[in-house]
């Protein structure tokens, strides 16, 4: 029978440490280089000779280990955080052990440490795109939340959206107001913020339209926005997160990767069912539950069998568990509709 050898490379900035072991975990190779994708493969390539070996890396490190693939290597993701934790049984933390750590969770501990699907380079740009969308927004809601309490705190008060083309006028308006014609240092940097404001909102909408685009013209996202209340970002973000389709099978695994599934506890005579693992990627939930609940909301959805499910689970379970459900069905929905090719068909519901 061959020998099978494993080998795990701890990716820092500058350095990598690497370790080589065998069936028995005894350690056939250990050395350290810069972190270049020439100068591991000098290291490693003995090992892209053989058949029965694996290189196992953090899942930080997407972009070596694509190019450790495309140089013939057999490579392994570990989800960080639970490899983080197997890692933690050592006495000491050293790069070289953290190397040697990682290449016995390939030897052993292949089923206690999750794996974590390589993308391609061309979902991983998406989600730095979709990345980028959600730091902006998160930076405007910031900045003006920031504008209008200091306004708060002087006795005004910027009611209603903050849209671009009307943010200046009611601030300018309630400046007025306050201040009169006098002019001081806070009003100007008040005035600086709704400069900052407007860059901003007028940067997430270039990022949007671009965005829809990109959603109408690929037709797998095209199909999934025909679901009501699947929009471009939902879309596209579950695009950029699944990656790949025929990873889960059955169909409905997908529900648990993303975080929809509930934890179960299990010990003695009692089993306990609790909240949702929320493991998977926090955007893709966080917007399949949104669609769930515009699903609920649209008027077009009334009398479908998706909708009347949903309305059974919420008489039995309540409104939240309902939607967290709908949700993990959406996704479920969309990953065989990914598969099949087909488009989304709302079925009328059955009359009992």
């Amino acid at each position: 029978m061959t020998a099978k050898t494993w080998a795990g490379l701890d990716v820092g900035v500058e350095t990598t440490s690497l370790c080589v072991i065998n069936d028995a975990g005894e350690i056939l190779q250990e050395a350290r280089c810069p972190t270049d994708l020439a100068c591991i493969h000098r290291e490693l390539r003995g090992l892209r000779r053989r058949r029965h070996s694996e290189v196992g890396l953090e899942a930080g490190a997407a972009t070596l280990a694509r190019g450790l693939r495309t140089l013939g290597y057999s490579v392994t993701l570990y989800e960080t955080r639970q490899l983080s934790k197997f890692l933690r049984v050592r006495r000491n933390k050293t790069d070289a052990g953290d190397a040697i750590g990682i290449a016995e969770a390939g030897r052993i501990g292949a089923s206690l440490v999750s794996k974590v699907h390589l993308k391609s380079l061309e979902c991983q740009l998406l989600q730095s795109r979709l990345t980028i969308r959600r730091h902006l927004v998160r930076q405007r809601v910031a900045t003006v939340n920031l504008l209008c309490r200091q306004i708060e705190s002087y006795g005004g008060r910027i009611a209603g959206p903050t849209r671009r083309l009307v943010l200046r006028s009611r601030v300018e308006a309630e400046l007025n107001r306050l201040f009169g014609k006098q002019e001081g240092p806070v009003q100007n940097e008040l005035r600086k913020l709704v400069a900052h404001c407007e860059d901003l909102i007028a940067r997430q909408y270039a990022i949007d339209r671009e965005l829809k685009r990109l959603a109408t013209e690929t037709e797998v996202c095209r199909r999934f926005m025909e679901i009501p209340g699947v929009g471009p970002l939902a879309a596209l973000t579950f695009y950029a997160v699944v990656g790949d389709p025929d990873r889960f099978t059955p169909s409905t695994d997908v529900g648990s990767y993303l975080g929809l599934t509930p934890k179960l506890h299990q010990s003695g005579l009692s089993s306990r069912s609790g909240r949702i693992s929320r493991m998977g990627n926090v955007a893709a939930r966080t917007l399949l539950v949104q669609a769930a609940i515009t699903f609920m909301r649209l008027g077009r959805t009334a009398g479908t069998e998706l909708r009347s499910w949903t309305v059974s689970v919420e008489e039995r379970r309540g409104r939240g568990r309902s939607r967290i459900a709908l949700a993990r069905k959406l996704a479920v929905i969309m990953v065989s509709m990914w598969k099949s090719g087909e488009c989304f068909v709302a079925r009328p519901a059955v009359e009992s």
